[in-house]
C-alpha cells in the first residue's frame, strides 16, 4: 500500500465515530473512539445472538452517543476478521446500511506492544486496537458480492477441504501398503484406478501369488485403458515372491483388509464429492464475464479458472496485477538496510488457496504460453530450482491475465514471442549437454 492509498483511507474515515469490535464465540467485545482518535466511554460487550445484535449493542452505544450520531453517516464499525463469528455480525451491520471495515488479526497482533510496550492480550485491549488500527487507515472496506460469487467462494472452500482430506487418506493407504507389500508401490502408481482395483481384491503378497492372471489381466486392461495387463501382473507376482513386507497372520490379515477397505471407500467417496463440487463450480463460473478470457490461455483449465475466480472474486476490480499477487502472498518481502541486502523471499502472508491455484496455472502455462515460458527459460539458465522458477513466473502470468481482462479480449499468440522461446530453448539444451558431459567426465575420473 502506497502513501496516497493510506491517506485516502484515513480521509474517508476521518471525523466519524469508530466502534472497534473483537469477535468471539459467546460475546463480542467493543470499544469506541471519536473522529480524533480519543476514547468514548468504556469498553463493553454484547452476546453473539439475536438479543445481543438487536438490543444490547444499540443500548450500550446509546449510553455514550446521542441518537443522531448512531447513524450510518456518523458511525463506522471496525471488525477484526479473526474467526468465522465475525461474518454474521458484519452481514447484519451491512444490511442496516452501516459502513464496515475489516482489520486483519495480524495488524492487531503487531499493535499489542505499542501502548506501553506491553504484550498483554485481553479482549478489551484488542477491541481498542481494532478501532485505532482503523483510525490509522490499516483496514480494508467490506464489500458485499453477488450470490453467485458467494456460492463460488463457499464451493471453493469445500473443494479445498475435500482435496486435503483426499491427500490425507491417500497417505494413510500408502503407509499401510508400505508395511504389507512395499514393492507394489514401485510397480503400479497408488493414485490410479488400476491400483485401487487390485487392492480392493488382493492385498498381501500371498493374495497376488494365488490370483487368476488371465481373468484379472482382462479386467485390468479395461480399467487402465490398455496401460496395465499381464506384464504388470507378472511383475507384481515376481515382487511378491521376494517381498520384504511384514508377515501377517490370520487376525492381522483381517485387520489389514478392513483398514485398506476403509481408506479405499473414503477415497472413492471424496473423489465423487469433489467431482460434484467441481462441476457446480465450473457451471457458476461460466456465467462470469472473465471465464472465457481466462480459459483462452492454454494451460488454464475450466476448474482452475473457476477456483481462481472464486478466490479473486472479480479480476476486473483490481487496478494492478500486484494486488492479486499480494492477496495470494506472492509479493516479495524485502530485507534491505544501508549496505546490507538480504535475500528476497515471497511474503506467504495471504490466501494460501489462491497461492496454490496460481502455482498450478503457472506450472501449466509455462509449457505453452510464450510470455510465461520466456521468463521460465531465462530462469532455467540460472542455478535455481524448479519451484522457485515457477513462483517467479507467476508475476508474468498475472500481468498477462490483468491485461486480457482490462481489454476484455481472449488470448492470442504473438509470433515474435515464439521465436524468442525457440532461441532460449536452444540455449537450455546446450547448457544441459554441457552439464551431462561434465558429469560423465567426473564419473570417469572417479
Amino acid at each position: 500500500m502506497n502513501q496516497n492509498q493510506l491517506d485516502q483511507k484515513r480521509e474517508w474515515i476521518k471525523g466519524k465515530f469508530i466502534v472497534g469490535i473483537d469477535p468471539a464465540k459467546d460475546k463480542h467485545q467493543a470499544f469506541m473512539i471519536d473522529g480524533s482518535g480519543y476514547a468514548v466511554g468504556k469498553t463493553f460487550s454484547f452476546t453473539h445472538n439475536a438479543k445481543g445484535f438487536h438490543e444490547q449493542l444499540w443500548f450500550k452505544l446509546s449510553k455514550y452517543l446521542e441518537s443522531e450520531f448512531i447513524h450510518p453517516d456518523h458511525l463506522i464499525f471496525a471488525v477484526e476478521a479473526a474467526i468465522d463469528f465475525w461474518q454474521p455480525l458484519v452481514d447484519y451491520l451491512h444490511r442496516l446500511g452501516y459502513s464496515v471495515v475489516i482489520v486483519s488479526p495480524l495488524t492487531t497482533k503487531r499493535s499489542r506492544s505499542l501502548p506501553g510496550h506491553d504484550f498483554t492480550k485481553t479482549d478489551p485491549k484488542d477491541a481498542r486496537l481494532v478501532a485505532e488500527s482503523a483510525f490509522r487507515g490499516h483496514y480494508h472496506r467490506y464489500v458485499d458480492y453477488s450470490d453467485r460469487i458467494k456460492a463460488l467462494k463457499t464451493l471453493s472452500l469445500s473443494y479445498n477441504k475435500l482435496r486435503k482430506n483426499l491427500t490425507q487418506n491417500q497417505h494413510r493407504l500408502r503407509s499401510t501398503i508400505a508395511r504389507i507389500f512395499p514393492e507394489f508401490l514401485n510397480i503400479v502408481p497408488l493414485d490410479t484406478d488400476t491400483a485401487r482395483f487390485l487392492l480392493s481384491h488382493y492385498l498381501h503378497p500371498k493374495d497376488f501369488l494365488n490370483l487368476d492372471v488371465t481373468a484379472t489381466a482382462v479386467k485390468m486392461l479395461n480399467i487402465s485403458k490398455q496401460q496395465h495387463g499381464r506384464q504388470t501382473l507378472n511383475e507384481i507376482q515376481q515382487a511378491a515372491r521376494n517381498s520384504i513386507g511384514l508377515p501377517r497372520e490370520s487376525y492381522e490379515i483381517i485387520s489389514d483388509r478392513l483398514s485398506v477397505n476403509s481408506w479405499l471407500s473414503v477415497i472413492e467417496t471424496l473423489k465423487q464429492q469433489m467431482k460434484i463440487i467441481a462441476d457446480q463450480l465450473i457451471e457458476l463460473a461460466r456465467q462470469t464475464p472473465c471465464f472465457d478470457i481466462l480459459v483462452s490461455v492454454k494451460g488454464i483449465s475450466d476448474l482452475t479458472t473457476a477456483l481462481f475466480i472464486a478466490e479473486v472474486k472479480d479480476p476486473s476490480n483490481y487496478q494492478h496485477f500486484k494486488q492479486i499477487q499480494k492477496l495470494a502472498g506472492l509479493n516479495l518481502r524485502l530485507n534491505d538496510s544501508g549496505r546490507y541486502h538480504g535475500r528476497h523471499k515471497i511474503n506467504k502472508i495471504g490466501n494460501r488457496r489462491l497461492r496454490w491455484i496460481i502455482y498450478l496455472m503457472t506450472k501449466e502455462t509455462a509449457k505453452y504460453i510464450p510470455e510465461v515460458r520466456i521468463r521460465f527459460l531465462k530462469r532455467k539458465l540460472k542455478p535455481c530450482n524448479y519451484t522457485k522458477n515457477i513462483i517467479a513466473c507467476s508475476s508474468q502470468l498475472l500481468q498477462l491475465i490483468m491485461a486480457l481482462v482490462k481489454r476484455n479480449h481472449p488470448y492470442e499468440y504473438l509470433p515474435q514471442n515464439q521465436s524468442i522461446v525457440w532461441e532460449l530453448e536452444e540455449q537450455v539444451q546446450k547448457k544441459n549437454r554441457k552439464r551431462t558431459k561434465t558429469k560423465s567426465r567426473t564419473s570417469v575420473t572417479v
